[in-house]
């Protein structure tokens, strides 16, 4: 149930896209090789300068295109998809002003970390606060800006591996042990000394920085078409400060993706990490993607050029924002 969908509150372009029918394009996803050797051999990727390494030693992982896969455009069916059936929602700031997620900070601002950090963070606290139902505590503890380079994806990585790009890979963010491993100094801060029998959970929140976004918008998997365990493969994403497990992905032919069609900057995704009552018929997690497409149902796909010098040069350009959830005890 979307409670910032009530009718008094649809905007325009909701009301135009209502009556129109569901938008199905397609797209190529790139999923983890099912290679025997996985089955011995823990897949990672070693995040620092090719240069810097022996040579192949940077990863082990071999992935592979799947073309012409089917998705589906949410914008007419929000209700839907939820959380805990589904793995991710879509939610809308109407709030304005310095505690909303909308107009918290000026968009060049978004360059400087102190600002992001002192602004933005409080402000999905305090959207996830409204939009959740059940939360009693709110902790936004990582913030990720990609911008993508002109290079992407001829250079998966782009031209400057310190600039984050889109995520081609079939993927999810957290193991649970890595789960728990990255909340537990943010926990401390807060006074926490344990979490025992709580249920709580780290919620990705994701939204352009313009709109409409139709330039490499984020793929998201149905999680009732996720066969777990047999599709998710533990991987090792080396940085030099952390090690953090994350799930790589094995193709299978039940997926099902699903994208919100011209995203606006208050139009929100919001998907899960981690829950730790998946096992109680919730979704566990959400397996995300950035879509490529291979054919465009509807429309041209569009090119939306901007330019700040702190940004630099770019195209899409998104925030993701994690956050630890804590439930009220039930």
């Amino acid at each position: 149930m979307f409670t910032s969908l009530t009718p008094s509150k649809i905007p325009f372009r909701y009301l135009h896209h209502a009556a129109t029918r569901i938008q199905t394009t397609q797209a190529t996803f790139y999923y983890l090789k099912d290679l025997p050797e996985y089955r011995v051999t823990k897949p990672y990727h070693i995040n620092v300068p090719e240069w810097a390494l022996p040579p192949g030693q940077q990863s082990n992982e071999v992935s592979a295109p799947f073309s012409n896969i089917s998705v589906t455009g949410i914008r007419s069916q929000l209700h839907h998809f939820t959380l805990d059936q589904n793995g991710f929602q879509v939610e809308r700031e109407e709030e304005r002003g310095p505690h909303s997620l909308y107009d918290c900070i000026n968009f060049e601002e978004y360059a400087e970390e102190k600002k992001v950090k002192e602004r933005v963070r409080p402000a999905v606290e305090s959207f996830l606060k409204r939009k959740i139902p059940g939360v009693e505590d709110v902790i936004a503890f990582s913030t990720q800006i990609r911008r993508r380079d002109p290079q992407f994806p001829a250079l998966p990585r782009g031209t400057d591996s310190r600039k984050p790009q889109p995520v081609q890979g079939v993927h999810v963010d957290f193991a649970p042990d890595s789960a728990r491993t990255e909340i537990a100094e943010f926990l401390t801060a807060r006074g926490y000394s344990s979490l025992a029998g709580r249920r709580w959970q780290i919620l990705s929140v994701w939204k352009p920085l313009f709109g409409p976004l139709q330039d490499w918008p984020l793929g998201l998997l149905d999680y009732t078409s996720l066969d777990n365990p047999r599709d998710l493969v533990a991987s090792d994403n080396i940085y030099p400060h952390v090690i953090r497990e994350t799930y790589n992905v094995i193709f299978n032919e039940q997926h099902k993706w699903y994208y919100l069609e011209d995203q606006q900057p208050d139009e929100v995704l919001v998907f899960k990490g981690f829950d730790t009552h998946a096992t109680r018929g919730h979704a566990r997690v959400s397996l995300v993607h950035v879509l490529t497409f291979s054919k465009f149902a509807l429309m041209p796909r569009l090119r939306t050029h901007w330019l700040h010098p702190r940004l630099d040069r770019g195209k899409a350009s998104n925030v993701n924002l994690l956050s630890f959830i804590l439930k009220d005890r039930q």
